[in-house]
């Protein structure tokens, strides 16, 4: 962590970090974050990630490798679905993730980044890592008994 602690470890996550995934949600069954992180068809190009401190998982993210038709595009990836335990808020685990993401996957050098944050929200760890407002995203959202037409 950026704090004085040492920095977190992240790894790729597995079906046996499904429970402790689920606390950090508060929400949902531990079956359906089992099912989730075990099947790599339903979102291909997406890899879940923990982030562990003292053994205990404190936060999850997941990046998703985007196909680019733009000639000489640098690859790119969209980091979404981070979520922190409350008590590891603002003392540096998000920092840890984006110096992760740079040192182990060469962001920032090779490969650009996408990183969504709630609406109306630019986390400090943003900052610190010269991220530029680049793109506005919208979300089209399934209402249940709606039709699309």
């Amino acid at each position: 962590m950026a704090s004085t602690e040492q920095p977190c470890l992240i790894r790729e996550a597995t079906t046996e970090d499904a429970a402790a995934v689920r606390e950090l949600y508060g929400a949902g069954a531990v079956e359906e974050f089992t099912a989730r992180l075990g099947d790599r068809w339903t979102a291909p190009g997406t890899r879940h990630y923990v982030t562990e401190s003292d053994g205990r998982v404190v936060a999850a993210f997941a990046l998703t490798a985007l196909g680019r038709l733009r000639p000489e595009g640098n690859p790119r990836l969209m980091l979404h679905e981070i979520k922190i335990r409350p008590s590891f808020r603002g003392i540096g685990v998000a920092e840890d993730i984006l110096s992760w993401l740079a040192g182990t996957l060469g962001v920032g050098t090779e490969t650009e980044l996408l990183a969504l944050a709630p609406l109306g929200q630019r986390p400090a760890s943003f900052d610190r890592f010269d991220l530029e407002a680049s793109h506005q995203a919208f979300k089209w959202p399934v209402r249940k008994g709606h039709s699309s037409t």
